[in-house]
């Protein structure tokens, strides 16, 4: 077996709980590499090889059946853009706050490691967004994906977004935002969540259209179907937009482009080593009664 490690590798308590996890992996006979950081990442790589062989992003799923991360969502997220184009897993080991999708929390470890040196674990498919960037002349920027979310935000801080969101080829509304959310169920609890969306069931294909902040009397957030394409157009004689993909780095839009997003695009694998309960999670996160 041959797992590979993701790693918040700005976060000490990150570094030292996979280095275990590594060390008891390895005692067992199972081959263990680390992905190596983003270029803007700051990190010593002598920290980083203490952890396991460091293997660059290109090469980093040659050869494996499991990826773990180590971090938040965030570094769940780094993994599974990683993993998903190979059809690698991604079981994720949670020390950030929430947690929604690196759920294996650190004391239960220990019987995680055991469950997958076994191969008992289960897999789970989390459909993710396709998404396609267009200059103002029609011209492709930028294809890309989304597992959580894909965000358009303003440039401009003292200024609004003006936009024209479509459904298919239907001009739903006319809106004047701080930006836009496009989310997927799974990102339900996310952004999209803190924008005053819908808290969606992982089990539904959907896209989520929450307008942030919009400056009008209209603020509900709109679910398409995953067969329905959401157009966004950035309207003329404003400041470009910027939309980035699970908060990846951003890409810098002119007025007049357009963000075409569907649902239903190529799952990412994730690994679960015991039954989710998703509500339950929802619950003892937000701290419900």
């Amino acid at each position: 077996m041959r797992i590979g490690l993701v790693v918040h590798a700005g976060r000490d308590a990150s570094l030292t709980v996979a280095r275990k996890a590594a060390e008891a992996l390895t005692a067992e006979g199972v081959d263990v590499v680390v992905a190596q950081p983003d270029d803007h990442d700051e990190v010593d790589p002598d920290e980083l090889a203490r952890v396991a062989p460091p293997v660059s992003g290109e090469r980093f799923c040659d050869g494996l059946d499991l990826a773990i991360s180590f971090g938040g969502d965030g570094t769940f997220l780094r993994a599974a853009h990683l993993c998903r184009d190979a059809d690698v897993p991604v079981l994720g080991v949670n020390l950030g706050r929430l947690g929604f999708l690196a759920e294996v929390e650190v004391d239960d470890l220990g019987q995680a490691l055991e469950t997958i040196r076994q191969e008992r674990y289960a897999l789970e498919q989390r459909a993710t967004l396709d998404v396609s960037i267009h200059r103002p002349d029609g011209t492709p920027l930028r294809r890309d994906w989304a597992l959580n979310e894909v965000s358009v935000e303003k440039s401009a801080r003292q200024r609004v977004l003006h936009l024209e969101v479509y459904v298919d080829d239907t001009l739903f509304a006319r809106m004047a935002a701080d930006a836009l959310v496009l989310a997927t169920p799974t990102g339900s609890t996310a952004y999209a969540l803190s924008a005053g969306g819908p808290i969606l069931s992982p089990r539904l294909d959907a896209t989520l259209v929450v307008p942030v902040a919009p400056h009008s009397l209209f603020d509900r957030t709109v679910v398409a179907g995953p067969a329905e394409e959401v157009r966004v157009e950035l309207l003329a004689e404003q400041a470009p937009g910027l939309i980035s993909c699970d908060g990846r780095e951003p890409v810098e839009l002119a007025a007049g482009g357009t963000i075409r997003a569907r649902g239903a695009g190529r799952p990412v694998r994730i690994a679960r080593t015991h039954e989710p309960d998703f509500y339950r999670l929802v619950r003892e996160k937000f701290g419900l009664r």
